[in-house]
């Protein structure tokens, strides 16, 4: 092989870790796809992801060539993931250059926003009225969670950068507690502890949590402690803006009114759990033809795991649960030829635990040391029974890849 074909191949592999990374892989994934690539491309390759860096190395006859890229932290975005699967297979079966290959992923990296603002505050929306018949509430605390989450994504919408964006949960959450303050003063039958919850769901980070325990699993180490810090730094800024929105709520005086609300009729609570699974499809920036796959993964993980749960309490639950989804996802994955992840992460999205460590940390914010670790504890092994249930399901069906 000649050097400069060799480094043409090294530009590909490059920008094909920078794209993994910026679609929200976990770190064991990329690094095992990566190592699986370069072999199939006749290279020796090796590769560290961080969650704000990756590292590549390779060697040609005597030269070593390495490589450092500098990554900002992003979400999930499962529709890029999909294109840039499908761009390594048309590489790997030569029905793509690799600069046509590096080309093609440059430009997917470049695009915008895929969905509209519009759908983007109403997805905020429904997720937190839906979240919350699920947590438990009055029709009042249904409407008030609404309106909350509307304003809360019309707030996300702008690009915040600076403090803004360093301090943008805490903000959020400082906002949306106010509103529900007001709201409880205007009507004492309004369980503020629930909206809150239910209008910041959306900042909760129990996917990240729940991927860091994951990477410390597979001895991701130093991935998995930082991915773990990073979810428990963003706890921390959301009980500290609801700490916050608390006592400035409690200035404001305003005249109540006596009336009081039904609670949320059964349809409601049926109805919320496919359509909050459908929002998976705009939170995790899905391809609309993936929609009822996505809204399929959410109803089919949030059934199981209930039914675990009502038999072999909470953590079998979610054990049981992450293991049908893992298994569903990778007949999915080898049926469809596309990356589990389409199935996985929406199907396990209602399943992670961030709230119990919002509420652990809530609990230390009042002072309540015992309930506050007790609650994070809980979150831990809650995690923990959900990651081992996914890694079983890959026991009992191989993945097709490592995506």
């Amino acid at each position: 092989m000649l050097r400069d074909e060799y480094l043409e191949r090294i530009k590909f592999l490059v920008q094909y870790s920078k794209s993994l990374h910026s679609v929200g892989s976990p770190a064991h994934t990329i690094e095992s796809t990566l190592v699986s690539l370069s072999d199939r491309l006749g290279m020796k390759g090796s590769f560290v992801s961080l969650p704000t860096a990756i590292f590549c190395s390779f060697r040609f006859l005597d030269e070593d060539v390495a490589r450092i890229i500098r990554i900002e932290p992003s979400g999930i975005n499962l529709g890029m993931l999909a294109r840039i699967d499908r761009i390594g297979q048309d590489v790997i079966n030569q029905r793509m250059s690799f600069r046509e290959g590096w080309e093609k992923l440059e430009a997917i990296m470049n695009e915008g926003e895929r969905f509209p603002d519009w759908l983007r505050v109403l997805c905020f929306a429904l997720t937190s009225a839906g979240m919350l018949t699920l947590f438990g509430g009055s029709l009042g605390d249904l409407l008030i969670s609404l309106i909350i989450g509307a304003i809360i994504g019309l707030l996300s919408l702008p690009k915040h950068i600076g403090v803004v964006d360093q301090l943008f949960e805490a903000i959020m959450a400082m906002v949306a507690t106010i509103f529900a303050g007001l709201f409880g003063k205007i009507s004492g039958d309004i369980n503020l502890s629930v909206v809150i919850l239910a209008s910041l769901i959306m900042f909760v980070p129990g996917l990240n949590i729940t991927i860091s325990i994951a990477e410390i699993a597979t001895k991701n180490l130093t991935s998995g402690t930082s991915r773990l810090m990073g979810g428990f730094m963003i706890l921390l800024k959301l009980a500290f803006g609801v700490f916050v929105g608390n006592k400035l709520a409690s200035l404001i005086s305003i005249r109540g009114l006596d009336f009081s609300f039904d609670q949320i009729p059964s349809w409601v609570i049926f109805a919320s759990v496919p359509i909050t699974s459908f929002m998976s499809t705009i939170i995790f920036k899905a391809e609309w033809r993936d929609a009822k796959w996505i809204t399929l993964a959410g109803i089919f993980g949030y059934t199981v795991s209930k039914v675990g749960t009502l038999y072999f309490g909470p953590e079998m639950g979610l054990f049981v649960g992450g293991m049908s989804v893992g298994v569903a996802a990778n007949i999915f994955a080898r049926l469809s030829l596309r990356p589990s992840s389409i199935f996985q992460f929406p199907g396990i999205i209602l399943l992670v635990p961030g709230s119990a460590g919002y509420r652990g940390l809530s609990y230390l914010f009042a002072k309540d040391i015992v309930m506050g670790f007790d609650t994070a504890f809980t979150m831990l092994a809650l995690a923990f029974s959900l990651v081992v249930g996914i890694f079983v399901g890959n026991l009992m069906v191989k993945p097709r890849t490592n995506l």
